[in-house]
């Protein structure tokens, strides 16, 4: 009996670690194909920022010399926004209140 319970947990342990993974990969993806779509071909996962605001309704992408955004549409999907300054008055003041960021690939932890 203890083997199984102590089966158990460790299972659920496992998948509960993997289930924490990041749930915006897909969205970031997808403003990366956007980008280089419309041109911009030097924006890459590994040499760009990207923060995630309002349940990846907005993907804010930062190259390090421009900020450009991608919106979700009415539809669900992605386009290029090329109108910042709406976009930017609607966003937080502060890059913390994000729901999810990251630089060069790699998680920016609030």
């Amino acid at each position: 009996m203890k083997k199984i319970i102590l089966s158990f947990t460790l299972v659920s342990i496992l998948f509960l670690v993997a289930c924490g993974g990041n749930s915006y990969q897909s969205e970031i993806d997808e403003a990366v194909k956007i980008m280089n779509d419309e041109g911009h071909t030097d924006i890459k996962k590994d040499n760009s920022s990207f923060y995630v605001y309002n349940e990846g309704a907005i993907i804010m992408v930062d190259d390090g010399s421009y900020k450009r955004y991608v919106e979700k549409q009415q539809d669900g999907e992605y386009a290029y926004e090329p109108h910042t300054d709406r976009v930017e008055k609607s966003l937080p003041k502060n890059k913390s209140d994000t729901d999810y960021a990251e630089k060069n690939g790699k998680e920016i932890k609030k």
